[in-house]
């Protein structure tokens, strides 16, 4: 969904997790994790012009060519930005949950994250 997202609510039981995030414009996404039932990978895309299933599984191996990539002098496979939100999603998520589901903005763990790395390399 890429950058831009703007708050993340998550649910839980025993057996699911269920994460969802509204980005700018009103765009929706959700990850459910599953920890009983059926297990696999993929994902579903609804835009305006269809619906349509959204990439593979393919094991760790791309992955690993591309960590190996970034560490021989390469660019990262995700922009800085995009690794930031994404962890403030997952940070977001994770305090929805702790107040019981109700949304939380995205946008101060942004800020928070980026002063975080700014320290870092003033080292």
């Amino acid at each position: 969904m890429g950058t831009g997202c703007q708050s993340a609510a998550r649910t839980h039981t025993d057996d699911f997790d269920m994460a969802v995030g509204v980005w700018e414009g009103g765009r929706i996404g959700s990850f459910r994790g599953l920890r009983a039932g059926a297990g696999g990978y993929g994902g579903t895309a609804f835009g305006e012009k269809g619906i349509q299933p959204v990439g593979s599984y393919d094991g760790y191996e791309p992955l690993v060519r591309d960590i190996v990539r970034f560490f021989r002098g390469g660019e990262p496979a995700v922009k800085p930005a995009e690794t930031i939100e994404m962890f403030a999603f997952m940070e977001a998520a994770d305090e929805s949950l702790r107040q019981g589901g109700k949304p939380v903005e995205l946008g101060p763990l942004v800020e928070r994250a980026k002063v975080e790395a700014a320290k870092k390399r003033s080292w």
